[in-house]
């Protein structure tokens, strides 16, 4: 039993530093980084492709006007944390957020850059630029957003979205 109990706990410790990525060395000497890893089969360039192509095709809904289009893209879960508004969680709150912003604002142009992104086949950040121009394709505002990716359905979603304006505010009605 205690040579049972022992050898689950090597097994154990030897499992942790392999998931955590560790390059300790055992007490027997042996660099545990050297025990048989699977090859993970995520393919980060294919997941940035695909976040950019979704980024297109929120850029066309944005213009379009089509706030149902533009909730299925997030998950069912999704938190979207506008500018100037409380966050809102799921996608029907989301749709009711942008026909509010389309209704307010009309259908602006959008265009999407994605800067960074990085992640695992789990969850993927992208942090990017955007560029809001009005019809006559003046820009009307620029800044930063943070996107939290996450695969639902076989498709990357956007599970978490924050951006803000480089502008500076509007000077508040007189």
């Amino acid at each position: 039993m205690k040579r049972l109990l022992t050898a689950f706990g090597i097994f154990s410790i030897t499992c942790l530093f392999i998931a955590c990525g560790s390059n300790t060395a055992s007490e027997s000497g042996t660099n545990t980084a050297t025990v048989k890893e699977e090859k993970s089969t995520f393919d980060l360039d294919a997941a940035k492709k695909a976040i950019d192509s979704t980024n297109a095709l929120l850029a066309t809904l944005i213009s379009k006007g089509d706030s149902v289009g533009i909730a299925a893209l997030y998950t069912s879960d999704a938190k979207f944390m506008g500018e100037h508004m409380p966050a809102v969680s799921g996608r029907s709150a989301i749709q009711s957020a942008f026909a509010g912003m389309f209704a307010a604002m009309g259908t602006p142009a959008f265009k999407f850059t994605a800067v960074e992104v990085s992640g695992t086949q789990d969850q993927v950040s992208e942090v990017g630029t955007y560029s809001m121009a009005d019809k006559s394709g003046k820009e009307v505002d620029k800044g930063k957003y943070i996107v939290l990716w996450k695969m639902e359905d076989g498709k990357w979603k956007l599970h978490r979205d924050i951006f803000n304006s480089d502008m500076p505010p509007m000077a508040p009605p007189k």
